[in-house]
């Protein structure tokens, strides 16, 4: 079913979520480019309104070259209809375990995208919370190069004070949120530092060998961070120095978005020119 007379529903993407009954594949009529319909089946809903209600409040309000755009949306009794940008490629989870781990290169992209949509939100005193590779969308331009564009805001919220809410995803998790001392907008950045870190070897960098959730936890706590080799020795220094900066345990001290932006491993490569791998 499609939201309105100019799109025309082409071919079931995959299952998304426990809200969401399915994402399908959009054809807009007049320009034949392709978008993604979300679906969202109301009645699973029930008890948790406020976590589409979130998503949508935010989607709404933010434009942004490395964030998923909402292009449309139709509200009926039973579903909640999401026109939104397609992005081709993906999540960046799959791309990982397709392959592994990254160059530098292209992780530093990666990184640069992330950072520019963290930027942009947190200059707008909006969390996401749930920054992880499942939540970060392939985009595949038409001369072949690809960019990530940030999803999934069922979690952001505006900071308005220091929040208390334990919620995000175990590997991601920033140490204050676990402390439960009050946090804000510097969780995305751990959770970022993370990414980058798993996209250079493979593996998180805080990791409960029997997973266990509570070894994971003062892991993270501690935020005693190493590079084990023979997986590091072909890093750079450079790319290293970041990382410690995204993981600094006292979130005052941890990088912002524009730091991130402004670092070298990061400005090298791009001379504020190329966004794309």
């Amino acid at each position: 079913i499609a939201p309105s007379s100019r799109y025309t529903a082409a071919s079931l993407l995959f299952f998304y979520g426990y809200f969401i009954s399915l994402i399908e594949l959009l054809f807009c009529r007049s320009t034949g480019k392709e978008f993604a319909l979300k679906i969202i089946d109301k009645a699973k809903c029930s008890g948790k309104e406020h976590l589409i209600e979130n998503e949508v409040a935010v989607l709404r309000k933010v434009k942004h070259p490395n964030i998923i755009m909402l292009i449309e949306e139709v509200d009926t009794l039973s579903e909640l209809y999401l026109v939104m940008e397609l992005a081709k490629g993906g999540d960046l989870f799959d791309a990982i375990t397709s392959l592994a781990k990254y160059t530098e290169k292209d992780a530093s992209t990666m990184v640069f995208n992330l950072a520019g949509a963290l930027k942009y939100l947190h200059s707008m005193n909006i969390v996401h919370r749930d920054i992880k590779p499942e939540n970060l969308l392939v985009f595949e331009h038409p001369d072949g190069t690809k960019s990530l564009k940030l999803g999934d805001f069922g979690l952001a919220t505006v900071v308005e004070g220091p929040l208390f809410t334990v919620c995000g995803t175990p590997t991601y998790v920033a140490p204050e949120i676990i402390a439960e001392s009050g946090y804000g907008l510097k969780v995305d950045i751990w959770a970022a530092g993370v990414i980058t870190y798993i996209l250079l070897c493979g593996f998180p960098p805080f990791r409960s060998e029997d997973n266990i959730q509570e070894d994971l936890f003062d892991q993270i706590l501690l935020g005693q961070l190493d590079f084990p080799s023979p997986y590091w020795d072909s890093i750079t220094d450079s790319a290293k120095e970041l990382i410690l900066k995204m993981l600094l345990v006292n979130a005052e001290a941890r990088y912002s978005a524009q730091d991130v932006l402004s670092h070298p491993w990061v400005t090298v490569r791009f001379n504020g020119v190329s966004k794309t791998w």
